[in-house]
């Protein structure tokens, strides 16, 4: 069917104003609804999934970020476990030195308590930790003591650290302070070794 515009420009001028009218409001009806349904609609719903996609890409980065951090933490304290392996021997004792270090800084007064505690990592490895709970101390206190736990002979790693502020005194604070130590595991000698009658 050919198209012609003489037939449809005298039906247009035999229609009265009002359906000329009429017709006007359907044709811009219908260019309204296409515009918006084909041009607007899909631009705007483009938009806000790429906005999405955007924002999706970002909480990525910032999980890929803090896991990157993390791995590097570890990789440092693996690193530091390490070096103290090479250094320290098997009858090295966390504890008796830990005490020895922190008495040289710390009022026995000072020294609510410190815990030893052991923990197979693997058939190979132990991990060895104090934890340290110290009241009503100073921050020069502190610092000194940190000092000689990670810059002593042998170099330690303290693993946990929290300073709380005391309410009654803004200058003195409560420390619990993890130190930890990787080491060989002993393997216990065999009952009878040796034998014997």
């Amino acid at each position: 069917m050919a198209f012609n515009s003489r037939e449809i420009f005298n039906f247009y001028q035999r229609l009265s104003p009002r359906e000329r009218l009429l017709l006007g409001l359907a044709v811009g009806s219908v260019l309204a609804i296409s515009l918006y349904s084909f041009v607007w609609d899909p631009l705007v719903s483009g938009r806000q999934a790429l906005e999405r996609r955007i924002v999706a890409r970002e909480k990525d980065l910032k999980v890929m970020e803090a896991e990157r951090t993390r791995y590097l933490e570890l990789k440092r304290q693996v690193e530091a476990s390490q070096a103290v392996l090479v250094k320290t021997d098997q009858n090295f004792s966390l504890f008796a030195h830990l005490q020895s270090a922190v008495a040289q800084v710390i009022e026995r007064s000072h020294i609510q308590s410190m815990n030893p505690s052991d923990k197979n990592l693997s058939d190979e490895y132990q991990e060895q930790a104090v934890e340290i709970k110290l009241t009503a101390v100073n921050l020069e206190q502190l610092v000194n003591m940190l000092y000689r736990i990670e810059k002593g002979n042998p170099q330690l790693h303290v693993s946990r650290l929290q300073v709380k502020k005391r309410y009654n005194d803004p200058h003195s604070f409560d420390i619990v302070a993890t130190v930890s130590l990787l080491k060989p595991r002993t393997t216990a000698p065999p009952a009878n070794a040796g034998g014997g009658s």
